[in-house]
């Protein structure tokens, strides 16, 4: 590459004038943090997500970590707990119940709970009871489930299934 010389024989300004000195800059003093505290006092409020893993494994003992869709028994990093309800319809408190949880297999994009999440209405998830819809008004455990290995059935709170018959 050839190198050439500047054409200009002025250095290069700046287009904005640099101030220079210290008066703009203050100094301030930081003041060290106090010691955080060995034990942090329990909040007022619980976590809205405080005992989902105890639901989780729950859900996934009373599926016998089979999906619910398909009934191919998977196991426990291939089997997602799927809210039939959404956690962010209705409150977050009212969704970690038993009867709202289903095992699935993949993840909310992959499997059939990825067809859940994604495509439930190809899939006509919530004329299965696979899904619930969104406004809240229906009890998780009040709508059957059709479930691969047992056929329609309803989540009961005990965390067990409980066969119905459903009319066509």
């Amino acid at each position: 590459m050839k190198r050439t010389e500047l054409k200009r024989k002025t250095p290069l300004k700046a287009k904005t004038p640099i101030k220079r000195g210290g008066s703009q800059l203050k100094r301030t003093q930081i003041k060290p943090k106090p010691a955080a505290k060995a034990v942090r006092k329990a909040s007022k409020k619980s976590s809205p997500n405080a005992g989902l893993e105890a639901l989780n494994k729950q859900a996934r003992l009373r599926d016998g970590d089979t999906c619910v869709m398909c009934g191919l028994v998977v196991i426990d990093r291939l089997s997602n707990v799927h809210h039939r309800r959404n956690r962010g319809a209705g409150g977050s408190r009212a969704a970690n119940v038993i009867s709202n949880l289903l095992t699935l297999c993949g993840t909310p994009v992959s499997g059939c709970h990825g067809d859940v999440t994604l495509r439930p209405a190809e899939i006509h998830a919530e004329r299965y009871g696979w899904k619930l819809p969104t406004n809240g008004k229906q009890d998780p455990a009040t709508v059957p489930v059709l479930v691969a290995w047992l056929g329609w059935a309803l989540p009961t709170a005990d965390g067990e299934w409980l066969p119905v018959e459903v009319a066509p």
